[in-house]
């Protein structure tokens, strides 16, 4: 990875053709998207939003031709790319500014919170909107007979209720994602090692930690705990906090010299009990706001000598 983050910051050609390349390919497999976002954070961080921006449009008409080339679709294909790109260089233009992957991550929390009150804003009903589009989308891939057999229309109501909320969560998680790989490429070039030791210590601001709860009570007292703009809200919080549990868990691993099985079973656990478990890892992210589970650590080890 490290080679690939130098050949990419050998120049502004190279920078274009990685963004390009791997936005197409995501059209195929979906996580190359994040390695396309973080190329363009890692360039913004690096070379600055004057270059960034350079790259972004020159991506992006490098996506509008392959479009046309490909998929016969020069203006869709480009918009990908600027609801992938845009919000990446501004992510990338505040890790740059601040130096800080916390008010990088804070800023990506404001803008998915944004992104739940447009659809508040400019949809009358969310849910009702999402409920046709996974219709839809399910529609086109199953059967008359598998769909009439199968109770997949419970799932559907079920998932468009949450879909306001859980679009915006993924995409910050997925900014996340592309914002620590970008730093990491960075590291690996400037200083290697600094990287972890700054996800380590990665601990968010009380306001979240306020705000959250508030949400939640908010929310419940609205409408009963069904579903609400405050709910959605909530749910991208929560990501939040599963970054920092992810965090605390790495910063304990590596302050007792434990084995890195210990993450590998953790990570296991997050995709094998998918809700569970990033509930879990995320309950201990927000306590770790309040008490400080890494600080109690080292004070302990300085305490016995250790």
């Amino acid at each position: 990875m490290t080679a690939f983050a130098r050949w990419v910051m050998k120049g502004r050609m190279q920078a274009v053709i990685a963004a390009t390349v791997l936005a197409v390919l995501a059209l195929l497999v979906t996580p190359l998207a994040l390695l396309s976002a973080a190329v363009i954070v890692l360039t913004v961080l690096r070379q600055g939003w004057r270059e960034g921006a350079l790259v972004v449009a020159s991506g992006l008409l490098a996506l509008g031709g392959l479009g046309g080339l490909l998929f016969q679709m020069p203006l869709a294909v480009a918009l990908i790319g600027v609801m992938l790109w845009l919000p990446a260089a501004v992510l990338g233009a505040v890790l740059g500014r601040s130096g800080s992957l916390r008010i990088a991550i804070e800023a990506a929390v404001i803008i998915a919170a944004a992104v739940v009150l447009v659809q508040y804003a400019m949809l009358q009903d969310p849910a009702a909107f999402w409920g046709e589009v996974l219709n839809e989308f399910v529609v086109q891939r199953l059967d008359a007979e598998t769909l009439s057999a199968s109770n997949i229309g419970q799932l559907i109501g079920l998932m468009s209720a949450w879909m306001a909320g859980g679009v915006a969560a993924t995409w910050l998680l997925g900014s996340v994602i592309s914002l620590c790989l970008a730093r990491y490429w960075a590291a690996s070039i400037d200083r290697p090692g600094a990287f972890g030791d700054e996800f380590r210590r990665l601990r968010f601001g009380r306001w979240l930690l306020w705000l959250l709860p508030l949400l939640l009570l908010a929310g419940v007292l609205a409408t009963g705990g069904e579903p609400n703009m405050l709910s959605q809200l909530y749910l991208v919080g929560m990501v939040v906090f599963l970054v920092q549990g992810l965090s605390v868990a790495h910063g304990l691993v590596k302050e007792f010299g434990g084995s890195p099985a210990w993450l590998v079973g953790l990570y296991l656990l997050l995709f094998l009990v998918a809700p569970q478990g990033a509930t879990a890892v995320a309950a201990a992210g927000y306590l770790d706001g309040w008490v400080d589970f890494r600080a109690r650590a080292r004070a302990r080890r300085s305490n016995t000598g250790d």
